[in-house]
């Protein structure tokens, strides 16, 4: 529950208002953090870019007087909440991402309830591209192993972590040898 006394709230926004909903938070007063990482911008191969480490997410460290000045921000779609009430992130999970944000390791991001042994993966640039498989195990080096079947046959290949996309289903065709009914 939110009090007279500060804590953190995670707020959503509209798809790629990150920056415009923390620079209007920030003009209202608000402590505002936008995790940040560091990648290879697309469209320039050789440039670095900023991009958000959780889209459509800010996080706000407000009180009770300033949920309507927050929710009211541009670029803000809503404050996250369960029951009505308004969910307060711990001070300890805000270090944490800081620690990721500041480390100089390169760091992979991924939702763990989707990409994890097991789950179905769809292969999105590549030589692969477009195939989908099954996630055998993940690699220290932040690839992972796919079975991919073709045929019948099991293939198995690695893959980086951006390479990959969490499959919506099974696909249906399962080709010319697929399984026989009796």
């Amino acid at each position: 529950m939110l009090t007279e006394k500060l804590s953190w709230v995670a707020v959503m926004t509209y798809p790629q208002a990150e920056f415009t909903a923390a620079k209007d938070l920030q003009s209202k007063g608000v402590e505002v953090y936008l995790p940040l990482l560091h990648c290879k911008d697309k469209r320039y191969k050789r440039q670095e870019a900023e991009k958000p480490m959780f889209p459509c997410y800010i996080f706000a460290h407000i009180n009770k007087l300033q949920i309507y000045n927050t929710r009211t921000a541009r670029g803000v779609f809503g404050i996250v909440s369960l029951n009505h009430e308004l969910s307060i992130v711990p001070q300890r999970d805000i270090d944490n991402v800081r620690a990721f944000e500041a480390s100089q390791r390169k760091v992979y991001i991924h939702e763990t309830r989707q990409l994890v042994k097991g789950a179905l993966a769809t292969i999105q640039s590549g030589e692969f591209a477009g195939m989908t498989g099954r996630l055998i195990r993940g690699c220290k080096d932040g690839n992972f192993a796919v079975n991919i079947e073709v045929m019948n046959l099991s293939f198995v290949v690695r893959v980086s972590r951006d390479e990959l996309t969490p499959a919506e289903e099974e696909p249906e065709d399962k080709g010319i040898f697929g399984e026989i009914k009796n």
